[in-house]
């Protein structure tokens, strides 16, 4: 009962991050009342058959109260949730307030992190000097960005604790809404910061309070660590990995090292995890044991006052949280501190408690404490990670009865812990699957050799370093420590790079249902069994379902376009029954690019392996910055674009000094005027630019400049015919380039009279589209009166940032579609925009509506 009652408070968490709305309190009074009146009727009901002819009647009595006590707690749970999203929701940023210039003082509350070319932080906004009262329509927590410039600098290093007074612009957390992608909003949501600040000017520092609260001095202590340690790591290409394996900080670890650990699997153990935090604990109470058992007061041991065990408990304990803090209390070690802590209760009040229990007691304690935890992917992966080491450590084993030597005792050690890696990474296949669409084939031969290394050797002398560094006078060893430990990393990841970058490294799988998952659950549950088990082996069969998962296809004739949330930049995925198609890759923001970040995932999700075309309408890197990261995790089978897509990775590769250069699509093509091609029953035709209007020539093998135009204006223009509709995806193009194009269609239709012909066909047929993605965002330098009655759409489309500083898309352009009888759609309010034709008809949906929570705030 007591594991039903801590996953029935798990199930409330995860059916509230879920809703679109919050539940009322009225209906949640109500059915926690009509619970009450029915667990009183039940219990009096069972009480009154007491005669062994009711006996059956009875128990049947004592099953039903105990579900209704089930959903009674799970009613109180889900009011516990509800009250603490709404307390969050009420602290947000006054829409009167955003994107408008505030003075305000605030005290820094988190760990700073250096992005590069700015600072980011999270800070507790503080009331006014002067009337005692915090700003209204600001809220309390908020994450500020310090750009970095030679005319903007701090006058000293920022640290926990300082409280600054600046001049700040708010913006309202938001993040891209695209199918299957990651929702920024919730995260910062769970960190409960409800607004962000970007400084202007110079702030001036007032004061300073290191020991202002508890969450001040920790992230103090933090900060001092890393400080500490960076004199040691600065000149290391590991040396970030090793500050994140000591204290946590993962932020500036580099995107190529990430990107290594994610195709290998092995990222769990460049985070702290919960053999981190048990291996200290255990450490602090071994120690604490083996002194207090030496330990006399006024002629008595210390042991005959209290036993050494309790001590040893308490100081594992103790270990574990400090610990905890101080690798920044993430899940991953909330989960570790709160098995260990009701295992150590358990075993100071001597209660009898499960594996199992612990493991439950442990998911309710921690979702009690953050509500929003069972929403984030590590949560399940490490709860799930530990059930499996539980399940399999429960079958009953045959112990040997032979002495056996310290050698094949240690080998069996080893052959122990290679089967219970394995048995981890095949069990825990389907929910990578589910939740990344990700299969790393090359994880076990990584985790294989990076575990003993990583576990054994690097992780402890990172925390050497980290302790010694604290001590000036011990540099020399704490530099010591730093050396091995990186020299033991970088060799041990010379093989798990190779198995990164193999071929066969990983693959990818569609997005399953749920019911692929449960099947493939139960199916190891059942592979899992002990040994003597009658046909375990059909257990993993189970696990086919959700890898060979293939969404539906489309008919003949039809086609599906996504026009992706990417901020301000261009991307669009077109499919057909049998092809994909994709325009644009979206921009490049530093060293991530929306080909990597949102593009590659979706295509994942969607069952995709291989692009048949790209087309890139023009070189701007808000419509091409995200080409090195698509390429790298997808191959493009040919590829249509306005400039020399080779000479622009060699370039870009230089400027980001990448270390492995991108694939190159197998066949590269310019798009020109006239190209045109049929998949499925669908007609694609290239509108602009054209031959003569490229900027860019080839003579004797070398690129030589012809005349300058606007990449703008040299932009793809791709129009998609199918059975049932037809959508058209201009680029950037401007009004001069859109009455050209109208040109050429009625040139086109007299050709098609002939000369003699006394009427000429209206372009309409050849350029009405049912859906556009408007051009260049909105811009008023198109999208043309003439130019919008002509196309005719049912839909139009505008993909641009929140708030970006350009004002796309501009109100006339809206108001110029909309009178046409028009929908418009913009990706800052809407998210990413489906539209789907078919014989049903042409069916638009946002992501923002599909995928509703209740924290999304679109207005």
């Amino acid at each position: 009962m007591g594991r039903l009652i801590a996953l029935s408070i798990v199930a409330a968490a995860v059916y509230i991050q879920n809703l679109s709305v919050l539940p009322r309190w009225g209906d949640l009074l109500f059915f926690a009342r009509l619970l009450c009146m029915l667990l009183l009727c039940g219990e009096g009901l069972r009480r009154f058959l007491t005669a062994k002819l009711f006996y059956f009647a009875q128990r049947a009595m004592r099953v039903i109260c105990r579900l209704i006590i089930l959903l009674l707690i799970w009613t109180t749970a889900v009011a516990w949730s509800t009250w603490r999203a709404e307390r969050r929701l009420t602290d947000r940023l006054s829409p009167s307030m955003e994107n408008v210039v505030s003075r305000i003082p605030f005290q820094v509350v988190g760990l700073v992190q250096d992005q590069g070319d700015s600072l980011k932080f999270e800070a507790r906004v503080l009331e006014s000097e002067q009337t005692g009262i915090r700003q209204t329509g600001i809220p309390q927590y908020i994450q500020i960005v310090w750009r970095k410039s030679p005319h903007d600098k701090p006058s000293q290093e920022i640290w926990p604790g300082q409280i600054w007074r600046a001049a700040l612009i708010f913006r309202r957390p938001r993040g891209a809404l695209n199918p299957h992608g990651f929702d920024f909003e919730a995260h910062l949501l769970s960190r409960n910061i409800r607004a962000i600040g970007r400084v202007r000017g110079q702030p001036v520092l007032l004061s300073e309070n290191p020991f202002a609260s508890m969450s001040v001095m920790v992230s103090g202590v933090r900060q001092y660590l890393r400080s500490a340690m960076r004199k040691h790591t600065d000149n290391m290409s590991f040396g970030a990995v090793l500050i994140a394996l000591a204290i946590g900080d993962q932020d500036s670890v580099k995107a190529e090292h990430w990107e290594i650990f994610n195709k290998t699997g092995i990222t769990h153990l460049v985070s702290i995890s919960g053999s981190h935090v048990t291996m200290l604990a255990a450490f602090g109470g071994l120690s604490m044991l083996w002194l207090w058992k030496r330990l006399h007061w006024r002629g008595r041991a210390a042991a005959e006052r209290i036993p050494a065990k309790v001590i040893a408990g308490l100081a594992a304990l103790g270990v574990a949280w400090l610990y905890c803090l101080l690798a920044g209390w993430g899940v991953p070690a909330r989960r570790t501190f709160f098995m260990l802590l009701v295992s150590g209760l358990a075993m100071l009040t001597r209660l009898p408690i499960s594996a199992s229990g612990v493991l439950c007691l442990a998911a309710a304690v921690v979702t009690v404490i953050d509500p929003w935890s069972p929403v984030t992917t590590g949560f399940w992966l490490s709860f799930g990670a530990v059930a499996v080491l539980f399940y399999v450590g429960s079958n009953p084993k045959n112990a040997p009865n032979e002495l056996v030597s310290v050698s094949r005792r240690y080998w069996q050690l080893f052959r122990e812990s290679a089967r219970l890696q394995w048995i981890i990474t095949l069990a825990m296949l389907p929910p990578l699957a589910f939740l990344f669409q990700q299969i790393s084939l090359s994880s076990p031969l990584a985790n294989a050799i990076a575990i003993p290394v990583v576990t054994f050797v690097v992780t402890p002398l990172a925390l050497l370093m980290a302790l010694l560094s604290m001590i000036p006078a011990l540099d020399v060893l704490a530099s010591g420590a730093a050396w091995l430990a990186h020299l033991a990393l970088d060799w041990a990841m010379l093989p798990v790079a190779w198995l990164a970058y193999a071929p066969w490294s990983s693959f990818s799988v569609a997005a399953m249902p749920l019911w692929c998952l449960l099947v493939a659950l139960a199916g190891i549950a059942w592979a899992l069994q002990p040994s003597g088990t009658p046909v375990r082996w059909v257990g993993w069969l189970f696990l086919l379902p959700s890898l060979t998962w293939q969404p539906e296809k489309l008919s003949l004739g039809s086609w599906q376009l996504i026009a992706l949330d990417v901020g301000q930049g261009g991307a669009a995925l077109v499919r057909t029954r049998e092809h994909v198609l994709l325009f644009d890759v979206g921009p490049r923001l530093g060293a991530s690019d929306a080909g990597q970040r949102v593009v590659s995932p979706l295509l994942r999700a969607l069952g995709i392996r291989r692009l048949d075309a790209l087309v890139v309408s023009h070189s701007d890197i808000d419509h091409a910055g995200g080409l090195p990261g698509l390429l790298r995790e997808i191959p493009v089978s040919m590829s249509y674009a306005s400039f020399d897509i080779e000479r622009w990775l060699d370039r870009t590769q230089q400027v980001l000094k990448l270390t492995h250069p991108s694939p190159r699509p197998q066949q590269m093509l310019s798009c020109q005027v006239g190209q045109k091609w049929t998949w499925d029953g669908v007609s694609f035709r290239i509108l602009h630019p054209e031959p003569d209007s490229t900027h860019i020539h080839h003579a004797a093998g070398q690129a030589v400049a012809k005349k300058k135009i606007r990449t703008n204006s040299e932009s793809c223009v791709l129009q998609i015919q199918g059975k049932y509709h037809s959508a058209l995806l201009p680029g950037d193009i401007g009004v001069k380039q859109e009455a050209e194009i109208l040109k050429r269609a009625v040139l086109q239709d007299r050709v098609q009279m002939g000369d003699s012909a006394n009427i000429v066909l209206a372009p309409q047929e050849k350029l009405h589209a049912d859906v556009i993605v408007v051009a260049h965002h909105g811009s008023m330098t198109s999208s043309s009166s003439e130019f919008v009655a002509k196309v005719g759409a049912q839909h139009a489309i505008a993909q641009a940032g929140f708030l970006n500083r350009f004002s796309h898309p501009a109100p006339e352009v809206i108001a110029r579609w909309q009178a046409s009888a028009t929908k418009f759609w913009r990706t800052d309010n809407d998210g990413a925009v489906t539209a789907e034709s078919s014989e049903n008809g042409l069916h638009v949906l946002s992501q923002a509506k599909d995928r509703k929570r209740y924290w999304h705030d679109r207005e």
